[in-house]
């Protein structure tokens, strides 16, 4: 069929994320105009959800009770029927035990499920071992978001792997590189405009890595001790990270800026990008920076390898290993040219690989 399907998304949460953000730009997608998507927020409802509802998208949000939750499905059920949904949507492991079966009450409507990230250690369960085999004959379309993550989710998770698709992400290239007063952005973040600046942008939890960044930029402050670090985000580790900058003696030349609506304009001021992630999928922040002309350093963990050419468009570093990311960020530092070139190239390859256009062609023959 041509015409878009009724669809709706199902998610732990609409807080601050990269999943998140991704399910906020597919509801927003303009081939939905007409038919716009449902979300439904199975425990809060988060920045991201109050956006849509604020700019007149249906998110509904419930609260999941302690242990497995029956009315879940029971209320996801109700949702499909009276929204006349067509295609159920699950983003991450969580929402697909649920959406799941309450699709298949509401008249066995069509299952899309996508495995954003992993944790960190990734281990067996021999729940989802035994239970998952099962789950997957009631879901139409198995998709992951890296060739990495596809690989976890067959060895630890026991998903058929035949049956799994790899779908980048994808972001937005057109609302990156906006114009607007750097040097009073600067200032309002009491940033000197002369100071090389470094940064990321990340939920501050353990998974993240954000130590080892810290770690490393004590090592690049010795050979640029005007460089600064600024990192946007917020999480459950931001007091104890600055405490670490703090008991690092580097607390004077870190900024925390918290969480940013304004990320497009952030990027423009880093010479370099960072991303120390311990397991990464395919990270919206770093494809975001690349479209910015930003070139990164990152480790080399999960989908990072398919997004960053090595050498080309950034670096990968060894997880954990200070040194060997304090010496890439360096290298960039000490040669703006070829920081230059590798942030045109990075460009480039978000715009023709990693594009919101592309992700969506692919969703879009999934949902019809």
């Amino acid at each position: 069929m041509d015409r878009v399907p009724k669809i709706m998304h199902v998610v732990i949460s609409m807080v601050v994320g990269g999943a998140e953000r991704l399910v906020y730009d597919m509801v927003r997608y303009p081939e939905f105009a007409d038919n716009p998507p449902i979300v439904c927020c199975m425990d809060s409802l988060g920045d991201l959800g109050q956006k849509l509802q604020a700019e007149g998208y249906k998110v509904y949000c419930k609260g999941r009770k302690q242990g497995f939750d029956f009315e879940m499905i029971a209320w996801l059920r109700a949702i499909i029927k009276v929204e006349q949904v067509e295609v159920v949507h699950a983003h991450q492991y969580s929402p697909l035990v649920y959406a799941t079966p309450a699709a298949f009450l509401a008249g066995r409507k069509k299952v899309v499920y996508t495995e954003h990230g992993r944790f960190y250690p990734d281990r067996k369960s021999w729940k989802r071992t035994l239970i998952n085999p099962l789950l997957a004959l009631g879901v139409d379309h198995l998709v992951s978001i890296s060739a990495a993550t596809a690989e976890a989710m067959a060895t630890y998770d026991n998903f058929p792997r035949k049956r799994i698709q790899v779908i980048h992400n994808g972001i937005n290239c057109t609302a990156m590189n906006p114009d607007f007063d750097i040097v009073a952005k600067k200032r309002d973040l009491a940033l000197d405009d002369k100071s090389h600046i470094i940064g990321t942008a990340a939920r501050l939890n353990s998974i993240k890595n954000i130590p080892m960044m810290l770690r490393g930029f004590k090592l690049v402050l010795q050979f640029h001790p005007d460089c600064c670090l600024v990192i946007a985000g917020q999480g459950e580790e931001e007091e104890q990270l600055k405490i670490m900058a703090f008991d690092l003696g580097i607390a004077e030349k870190v900024k925390f800026i918290g969480l940013r609506f304004d990320l497009p304009e952030i990027y423009q001021m880093f010479d370099v990008f960072l991303l120390t992630s311990f397991s990464e999928g395919i990270s919206v922040t770093l494809l975001e920076s690349m479209a910015s002309r930003v070139p990164s350093v990152v480790t080399d963990v999960g989908g990072n390898g398919e997004v960053t050419q090595d050498g080309i468009t950034g670096y990968l570093v060894t997880c954990d290993n200070d040194d060997h990311l304090a010496q890439r960020i360096n290298e960039l530092l000490h040669n703006p040219a070829l920081a230059k070139k590798m942030g045109a190239a990075a460009q480039k390859r978000v715009n023709e690989t990693f594009s919101v256009v592309n992700m969506m062609n692919n969703y879009m023959q999934m949902y019809r």
